[in-house]
């Protein structure tokens, strides 16, 4: 072998003893003093983390070591909170290996971390008395200088392990935090500008063990927040969650809508994709056992979303195959939403709703300012719904409140400026049609005011009576119009405030509850004998079958617990004509008069035909009591007597000029002055 050919043979190995001596300096060099790459590397960590996020980050202990791999171990990791908000994000041990190579040639400006690992770190999420939460300013560095030496990291590995989420609400003063995420295991390949990051991330959510898992790759991290016309990376993701806790997502909302959720579990299958720059969100849910501050109910539903990272606030979500069935309730239909401007559109139909188990899902009812609970929302939160743009129909089969029920809910609603305006409202309520159009509700008051425009025809009022009050004193079909105002939704204050004005119009009904006829034929009949008829009363016996109307027409206003007629109401029945005026209170209180104008008919039956009349007689009435037990009284004898004067041809025996009869018919009146009314 030649001496040339044996030359670059020789000069590689000078080169490898050259290198390896290097190397083997600078690990002595370091194993002698190793507190340099420590204190170099805590300078670096503290830079680095406290630029990416936006956050002064500290690190109490950083322990370098060179065996048997190349790293740190931090103790006490703490990235700071705004103002007196708690840390945003701490670790009592965080561990990294680093390239020994690329950082000793750079002098440690170049950080080519292998792995980093964080044991139990905690994360406190704060959500703002002005709606926003602590991590929207993520990635934004701090005022003043952070001490960023302007050099680059990139993570191979990144690992977390017992992770904890907490979340903080500072609407509701002297709440704690609660821990809404734990059990978090992250695992990130790839942490850096311009590589592809992958990774998994497990949790359980509100569950003893996992129960959210997240599989996401994201093509290429840019090298910073895209701009306005560039493109956002290409990124994959898929979530499934299996019997997460309803009540657990009440975490991460303020308190003003924490009442909504109080149960249940859901399930959830969802897949991300990029498509035209675009990012889609598809899937499908189902729930099970849900509470709404109501008994448990079940649902399922799809959806899917595009958003454009660009404006994430005009994100539209898209739902169908909404079903939810449970204890008075089965709807089922579609609904969409979009968060800016605030707009929400429905369309919605089913068997059955229960209004009680709706109004349950709704925030307890307010008290005033100065008595509210610290957990009632102020009304700067109820004014919030003033933002919200909501419009949609509602079609019911069977529609329930209480005792009150209608059929046949045909509804379209709005929801804009915090007012809820029905813009078509029809039911079949108890045998008759209602309609509602023009209704409206003011959400934005700590007591809802609202308005009622209701159009009644044909409705059976024994079955309306009977469902809502539990007897049915009136019967008959009635007609009629309220225009009603009031505020609240609790019936015991809502009776005594409301205010407003309606007419009413029964045809064919019957007042069951009294026999007007048992108590005007007696007054007819002691009138009679006044008039020397004796006999007549042998006649009088008692219906006991009601009384029955032909037609019946009421104005009337309602103020202060009462229905006050503004003019007489008028009605015709089997007695004959008749005129009523006073009040009925809302608790079916009568404080009624007025008279009964009794037929020739009636007087004609009561006496077999033994006094006819010329003209019917005027009996004077008086009701009290309640609806369901009225006290009815007429006049007294006397007066009836008086009244049927003209009607009653004169006895025989005091015939004569028409002068001497009347006469003597006075004085019959004058010696009866000790008479009962």
């Amino acid at each position: 072998m030649s001496r040339t050919s044996h030359h670059p043979r020789r000069a590689l190995k000078v080169a490898l003893a050259i290198v390896g001596a290097a190397f083997v300096l600078t690990i002595a060099a370091l194993t002698i003093k190793p507190s340099w790459l420590g204190e170099r590397l805590r300078a670096q960590v503290e830079a680095v983390a406290t630029r990416s996020l936006g956050r002064k980050v500290t690190i109490e202990k950083l322990d370098a070591h060179l065996l048997p791999t190349p790293g740190a171990t931090i103790t006490n990791f703490r990235a700071e909170g705004a103002d007196s908000e708690p840390p945003f994000l701490e670790a009592s041990r965080v561990t990294a290996t680093v390239q020994l190579w690329p950082f000793v040639r750079s002098l440690g400006k170049d950080v080519r971390i292998g792995s980093v690992r964080l044991v139990e770190p905690t994360l406190n999420l704060v959500h703002h008395e002005d709606g926003s939460w602590n991590h929207e300013t993520l990635g934004y560095p701090p005022k003043g200088p952070s001490g960023a030496s302007g050099s680059d990291t990139a993570i191979e590995h990144l690992r977390i392990r017992d992770g904890v989420v907490r979340v903080m609400d500072q609407e509701t003063k002297g709440r704690p935090a609660v821990v809404a995420l734990q059990d978090i295991d992250v695992d990130l390949n790839h942490v850096e500008r311009g590589q592809p990051l992958e990774g998994k991330v497990r949790m359980a959510v509100a569950a003893p063990k996992q129960n959210v898992e997240l599989d996401l790759r994201v093509d290429s991290l840019p090298q910073g927040l895209p701009q306005a016309g560039q493109p956002w990376p290409r990124a994959t993701a898929r979530l499934r969650g299996k019997d997460v806790s309803v009540s657990a997502f009440r975490r991460f909302l303020p308190a003003s809508a924490t009442e909504y959720f109080t149960g249940g579990a859901l399930d959830v299958d969802a897949d991300l994709k990029t498509d035209q720059g675009q990012y889609v969100l598809s899937g499908h849910g189902s729930a099970k056992g849900l509470r709404l501050r109501g008994d448990p109910a079940n649902g399922s539903f799809a959806f899917d979303s595009r958003i454009d990272p660009n404006q994430p606030k005009a994100a539209k979500v898209a739902f169908t195959r909404i079903a939810l069935s449970g204890p008075g309730v089965e709807l089922g239909g579609t609904a969409s939403a979009r968060l800016e401007p605030a707009r929400v559109r429905f369309s919605l139909a089913g068997k059955e709703l229960d209004l009680e188990h709706l109004l349950g899902a709704m925030p307890p009812r307010s008290a005033p300012d100065e008595a509210r609970p610290s957990n009632t929302p102020p009304i700067s939160k109820r004014r919030g719904l003033g933002e919200v743009d909501v419009n949609g129909t509602l079609r019911i089969e069977t529609l329930r409140h209480g005792a009150l029920t209608a059929s046949d809910v045909d509804v379209q609603a709005t929801l804009s400026g915090g007012a809820l305006v029905l813009q078509r409202g029809t039911a079949n309520m108890y045998g008759g049609r209602a309609n509602l159009t023009g209704s409206r509700v003011d959400l934005t008051k700590a007591q809802p005011v609202w308005s009622l425009k209701a159009t009644l025809d044909g409705m059976d009022t024994a079955k309306a009576f009977q469902a809502l009050t539990g007897h049915s004193p009136l019967q008959g079909a009635a007609s009629g119009e309220l225009h009603l105002s009031g505020a609240g939704l609790d019936w015991e204050r809502v009776r005594d405030q409301m205010t407003g004005t309606g007419t009413l119009r029964l045809r064919e009904g019957v007042y069951t509850s009294t026999d007007l006829g048992a108590t005007v034929a007696p007054a007819v009949s002691q009138g009679l004998e006044a008039l020397g008829k004796k006999g007549a009363s042998e006649s009088v016996r008692k219906a006991e079958q009601g009384t029955r109307f032909k037609d019946l027409n009421a104005r009337f206003r309602i103020q202060d617990g009462w229905v006050s007629f503004t003019q007489s109401m008028a009605f015709d029945s089997d007695l004959g004509k008749g005129t009523l005026d006073g009040r009925v209170s809302l608790d079916e209180r009568l404080e009624l008069n007025g008279a009964i104008q009794a037929s020739q008919q009636f007087v004609s039956n009561l006496t077999h035909g033994a006094v006819p009349l010329k003209a019917p007689v005027s009996v004077p009435i008086t009701i009290t009591g309640t609806l369901k037990d009225p006290q009815v009284k007429a006049g007294s004898p006397t007066g009836i007597a008086q009244g049927l004067l003209p009607a009653v041809p004169v006895p025989k025996e005091i015939k004569g000029p028409a002068n001497q009869a009347r006469k003597g018919l006075e004085g019959l009146f004058q010696k009866r002055p000790h008479e009962k009314r």
